[in-house]
This record gives structure tokens, sequence and C-alpha cells, in this order.
């Protein structure tokens, strides 16, 4: 039942109809006895530098955020964590009477789902992400604190992963960023050494992800792609073909978000428990 009471959460994004949270955190309320609802929130992209001001008015308790509200809702929150400022943008807002903090769970979800699924580490490891929007640097940085040696970062617009690598450099570890050109042949020269690729970007980029050659991947590289509602994202089953390890980002998906439902209730989530529920809504 809802009632006057019962406290709001839910996801801020823009499209967000295949997303699965709402699905796993109401049945997480449901099962917890938590008198909570989470919802979709498909806002307008114009209307990003409004969202702060309207979980404060709304009283909204906690959201997600998707793209490309993770970076553009930052200058409006009172606080944001050490990974949300090495990231450049924040993945969940909690509300606290009025005041607004920014947190980011993408790159810690996807480093514990490397290490559930496969049992990877970043240390010392060559790793390539390709995007370098909020997501891809949140993975970025999480791996550069995870003692990665190298992170290179591919981007269509070069520039936009000049500045995110100059960025993580100041806040993150030993690690050494690199910005690179998203094209075939850029990525064929980094391919030999590259022990993780992680494509961070979002829809509309399948062509590019496609084009790019994984025949030089080494045989013990890691391919993920972030992109769990694509039926058949590009290059996946290419790699799992080669007998390459792959994650569909159902997994950091999980582990994201029971980060994110801990910072929500104060109730730990096991990782396993969300992961049925999710598959169980797909």
């Amino acid at each position: 039942m809802i009632s006057g009471q019962t406290r709001i959460f839910g996801l801020v994004g823009h499209p967000v109809r295949r997303s699965l949270s709402p699905a796993m955190h109401t049945t997480l309320f449901a099962r917890l006895g938590l008198d909570a609802v989470y919802v979709a929130f498909d806002v307008n992209p114009e209307h990003a530098e409004r969202v702060a001001d309207a979980l404060r008015t709304l009283d909204i308790v906690g959201v997600n955020l998707t793209v490309p509200f993770k970076e553009r809702v930052l200058p409006h929150l009172d606080h944001v964590t050490m990974a949300a400022r090495e990231a450049g943008a924040v993945n969940v807002v909690i509300n606290v009477d009025g005041h607004l903090t920014g947190y980011n769970t993408d790159g810690a979800g996807l480093i514990a789902a490397l290490a559930d699924e496969h049992a990877w580490t970043s240390e010392g490891r060559r790793c390539c992400v390709l995007g370098a929007g909020g997501a891809g640097r949140a993975i970025a940085a999480a791996l550069g604190v995870g003692g990665a040696a190298e992170v290179l970062l591919f981007n269509r617009t070069v520039s936009r992963a000049e500045r995110a690598c100059a960025q993580l450099a100041e806040h993150t570890g030993r690690a050494v960023f690199h910005p690179r050109s998203l094209s075939p042949e850029v990525f064929a020269a980094a391919a030999s050494g590259a022990e993780l690729v992680v494509n961070a970007l979002g829809g509309g980029a399948e062509a590019a992800v496609r084009a790019l050659p994984i025949d030089g991947l080494p045989p013990h590289a890691v391919w993920v792609d972030t992109n769990y509602w694509m039926p058949e994202p590009p290059q996946l089953a290419d790699c799992a073909a080669r007998g390459l390890r792959t994650s569909t980002g159902l997994g950091m998906l999980v582990h994201q978000g029971a980060l994110s439902f801990e910072l929500f209730t104060g109730h730990p989530v096991d990782p396993a428990e969300l992961r049925a529920v999710a598959e169980a809504s797909r």
C-alpha cells in the first residue's frame, strides 16, 4: 500500500523504459517490508539543470541517474564523494532534508562484477575503456584506483577523452591514462596488450564498436559490454566465439544496484539475490 508516509526513490534518465532498476528495487523494498517505491522518471535532457531542484521540491529521497544526467546534475549538488569527483559524474543522489549528496557506484560495480564472474582484478593490468562519458570515466577511475598500470580511454571526440584523462590523472592512483581515438586503426594498435576492454558507449555507437578489430586481443582478455539491455551487444558474441571471457553488463548493474540500495536504505544486499530479481524481470 502506498500512503502519505511512503518514501519515493527513482531513476532519472532518457530513455528509461528498458531499465531493470524499478523491478529490482521495488522487489527488495517489499521483501524487507519497507514503505517505499521506486519509479522511472523519463526526463527530457533539456531539463537536466532542474533535476536537483525537483528532488528537493518533491522530497524524493534518492535516485539513480543515467545518461546524460550523470554529468549535468553534478554542479547542482551540495556535496559529492571522492569516487564521484574522480569520475566527474554521479549515478546516485541522496536527499537528506534538501541537502543533496552525489555518489558514483558504477566503477565499483564493474570491479565487483569482474571479480565475481572472472576472478579478475585490475592490479598491474592494461585496460581499454570505450567511451569518455560518465560511465566510462567512472570505470576508468575505478580501474586506476584498483591498481591498473595503464588505462586507454577511447572516444569518438578525442578532445573529450583528453579532458577526461587529465582529470583522472589528478585524482586516481598511479595508473597512466591515455586518450585515444575510437577508430579501428588506433584500437588495433592497442589490442595486442589489452587485458580488459569495456564498452561504456551507449546506444547509437554499435556500428563504431562493431568496426573495431578484435583479432589482436590476447586469449586471456575480458570483453565487457555495459549495455545489458541490448539483445546482441556488438562484438560480444564474436569475442566469446574466439574463446575470450565476456560479460553482458548485467553483473555491473547488479553490483552497482546493490551498492545503490544500501545507500538508499542502509540495508546491505546480497548481489546474488539482486541478480535473481533482475534475471526474472528481463
